[in-house]
């Protein structure tokens, strides 16, 4: 994930349920890809895509829109790297 320059306020309990949210949301696409279920990891990436829009139109919170951005981008990301090596074996 890129540096960031926003970070978890970890006194807000909304920031604090967001973060292990978001390390589960990780957590489960990794080990679905690492699995071989593409789909399955494809799900885990629309949530973080859902964490994403709750952050920003039901939160208001820019700060955690940004940090759910930054995953939803990590996530892509390795899709991306993955599909590639698939189609490069």
């Amino acid at each position: 994930m890129a540096n960031s320059t926003v970070q978890f306020d970890l006194t807000n309990p909304q920031h604090v349920a967001m973060r292990k949210l978001m390390a589960n949301v990780y957590a489960r696409y990794t080990e679905a890809r690492s699995q071989g279920m593409p789909l399955m990891a494809l799900r885990y990436l629309g949530m973080a895509q859902g964490l994403e829009k709750v952050a920003l139109y039901v939160l208001v919170d820019h700060t955690l829109h940004q940090l759910c951005f930054e995953l939803t981008c990590s996530l892509h990301a390795m899709n991306s790297i993955t599909r590639a090596e698939e189609m490069a074996a």
